[in-house]
Parts: C-alpha cells; sequence; structure tokens
C-alpha cells in the first residue's frame, strides 16, 4: 500500500501538497504535470506493493499502437484511466511487445506516430467514435479496446461488469444495515461510441433497487463530474433533507472524495455519522482518511486480458470477436458503518417496502400452490 511519506521521497513533493493534489483541492495551484506526476507515483508503488514481477518474457517483439481517448485534463479529474492505461504498459512490457503511442489529428482525421513503421495491433482505452476507428484501421484490422465496446461484431473488448458491481455495493450497504442508499453522480455518461446516454452505474442502481430490493429506498444526488458540483450537490441535500440517507454509493472515487468533503464541512463524520461507498478502488482509496471501502475494477486483470486478445488474433486466423467482462469485487476498509437495527431512523417508505415485498412473496407462493 503506497503512503504519503513514500510518494513525498519519490516526488520531492511535500506531503501537504501530495494530499492536496490528491483531494482534487480546487483551490491549489499547482502545474498539471505535477498532479500527473504524483498520480502515476500513487499507481506505481500501489501496483509494485500488489504484484509480484514477473520475467520479461522471450518471444519476437511485435509492435503495438495504443491509443487514448482522453486529454491530461481530463485524466487528472478522474484518475481511473491513467491507472488504466499504466497497468496496460506494464503488461505490455511483460509480454514482450513494443508499444508506440498514436495521437489523432483532428484537420487530417487520422493517426499519427513518431514511428513509421507499420503496426502488428492497437489497443484503444476508452470510447471513440466512428470516425477515430475508421482511422484505426488505417493501421490494422487487429484492434482491441479496453473498457469499451463498440461494433461488437467486429472487434473484441474487455469491460469492467457494472451489474455485477452495483450488485455487490447495494448488497453490501444493505447487509450493513442500510435501509436507504443514495446514488451520487451523473446522469448522462458517454457510450462505447462516445456518445451521451444514459450513466450505466446509476440505470443499474435505479434498475436493481427498483425489481430487486424494494426493502430498500433509493435516493439520487445528480451532479457533473467535478468535485466542487459534488461538493455543492451533496452539502445542498443534507441541509435540506430531514432525514437524509444513511449510506453513499459514489460512482467513481472523485465523487466519493466530494461526497466525503461535504459531509466533513457540514461537521459530520465518516463512517459515524454517514457511510460512503467508492467505485473504482485505485489507490487513491487507500490514501483517504478514512480510506474509502470501495467496489474494485481489476484494472490490471482487465489490461492482462485485452493483451491476451490482441497476441492471440495477431498469432491466429479466423478468431472471432469477444467480449470480456471483467467482475468486480468489494475492498472493504473504513467508511462503511454497520448500523444495528435499533439505530435505524424511522422510515415509512421503507417498512412500507419491506410489507410489499413480503405480500409480493405471499402471492407468489399462492400461485405456485395453485398451479400445482
Amino acid at each position: 500500500m503506497a503512503t504519503l511519506k513514500e510518494i513525498s521521497e519519490l516526488t520531492g513533493y511535500s506531503i501537504a501538497t501530495i494530499s492536496r493534489v490528491l483531494n482534487h483541492d480546487v483551490s491549489l495551484s499547482v502545474t498539471d504535470s505535477t498532479r500527473e506526476e504524483i498520480l502515476r507515483v500513487a499507481g506505481k508503488l500501489d501496483y509494485e506493493s500488489k504484484s509480484v514481477r514477473s520475467s520479461r518474457k522471450k518471444a519476437a517483439q511485435l509492435r503495438v499502437g495504443i491509443i487514448e481517448m482522453m486529454d491530461s485534463q481530463m485524466k487528472l479529474e478522474d484518475p481511473y484511466y491513467l491507472y488504466l492505461k499504466s497497468s496496460l504498459d506494464k503488461c505490455c512490457f511483460e509480454e514482450g511487445f513494443e508499444t508506440v503511442t498514436l495521437q489523432f489529428d483532428e484537420e487530417e482525421n487520422c493517426y499519427k506516430s513518431n514511428s513509421q513503421s507499420g503496426l502488428n495491433g492497437i489497443i484503444a482505452v476508452g470510447q471513440f467514435g466512428a470516425e477515430q476507428i475508421h482511422a484505426m484501421e488505417q493501421w490494422t484490422n487487429q484492434i482491441i479496446f479496453l473498457d469499451s465496446s463498440p461494433y461488437e461484431d467486429r472487434f473484441s473488448s474487455v469491460v469492467p461488469n457494472f451489474q455485477v458491481g452495483i450488485q455487490q455495493g447495494v448488497n453490501y450497504l444493505a447487509e450493513m444495515g442500510h435501509k436507504t442508499i443514495a446514488f451520487v453522480g451523473p446522469v448522462i455518461s458517454t457510450d462505447s461510441m462516445g456518445s451521451d446516454a444514459p450513466e450505466k452505474r446509476r440505470k443499474i442502481f435505479m434498475e436493481y433497487m427498483n425489481y430487486y430490493r424494494k426493502d430498500l429506498k433509493a435516493v439520487f444526488i445528480d451532479t457533473d463530474r467535478e468535485s466542487s458540483d459534488v461538493l455543492e450537490k451533496t452539502g445542498a441535500y443534507l441541509r435540506e433533507e430531514e432525514h437524509p440517507a444513511t449510506a453513499f454509493f459514489a460512482f467513481n472515487e472523485a465523487t466519493a472524495i466530494g461526497v466525503m468533503q461535504a459531509v466533513q464541512q457540514m461537521g459530520y463524520r465518516v463512517p459515524e455519522d454517514f457511510s460512503i461507498l467508492s467505485y473504482n478502488d485505485t489507490v487513491l482509496a487507500t490514501l483517504m482518511q478514512p480510506q474509502l471501502s470501495s467496489i474494485s475494477i481489476h484494472l490490471e486483470e482487465m489490461a492482462q486480458e485485452a493483451v491476451k486478445l490482441l497476441r492471440r488474433g495477431m498469432v491466429e486466423s479466423g478468431v472471432p470477436p469477444m467480449k470480456i467482462a471483467i467482475p468486480s469485487s468489494l475492498s472493504e476498509r473504513e467508511s462503511v458503518k454497520r448500523i444495528p437495527r435499533e439505530d435505524l431512523p424511522p422510515t415509512e417508505d421503507a417498512e412500507q417496502c419491506e410489507g410489499k415485498s413480503q405480500a409480493d412473496r405471499q402471492e407468489k407462493t399462492e400461485k405456485i400452490e395453485n398451479t400445482q
């Protein structure tokens, strides 16, 4: 596990500066390169502490193009893609691939590289439009998408399984005694082609709560991706709601950090007064105080599967496109409190839902018995 002291020793920046960068402190005046260096070192330390270094495979070196959808500023706002790209770089190195970075030239509608040599394949990280995908095909038809799945009949892809992750999160919070859960995050996000679409995690949360967890009450705090907006909207919710949710399920870590700041600025404590469950589980989760319990997206495993798919496609003919959805897991830390039943706030809606749920089960049982 990385510590602030270790990051400070490797980067030369003060612990206070590192802490403010990791907490997305918008009032801190540092360059983007400083922020990115701190995030990269934090991710590198976390990777090395969890991974057993394997020897580099002896194999014929293949040239692989790496394409990212995000610019530096977007990666700093959500370090998830920064760490996913870092995991991919390490996996390619261990596989013996020579990697080449490709950048999209909007004026000429093509991808360019400093190297003029050909490529054996491409791994594209994030979401891309039809024009960009067509530009990739000018280099090679061996393309693997990481964290998106466009044109599933043509390209293989590796994505996180949000369905599993949301169910894990809701069920965990319910097991910890929480009856009212607030989902915090955007309403609209991007689909696999980069177009606006309903945010997947929010949609899955809504459907799962409506159809499978009628014993629970769902609340939505709709925000954009900026920590300042999360802070403002969560603070407003806490001020205005007489019986607020006892647990917040955050869209990602930047959102979770914004929620934590709002809770603390209102004079409350995490998890004593309100619990927070994060999503993604990068090294940032372990550097917060308290450390964030989180649904973990396995970035290294996603990168490994993308590399495996690419190698197979490059050495075998006739391989059909495949989509691999990597299940998540729960990383239980310090930000979620177990609520004893007698401590639960009175919620008429929850009691009604529980009664309806029991009635539904009784009705289903009677129907089954009548058909036998």
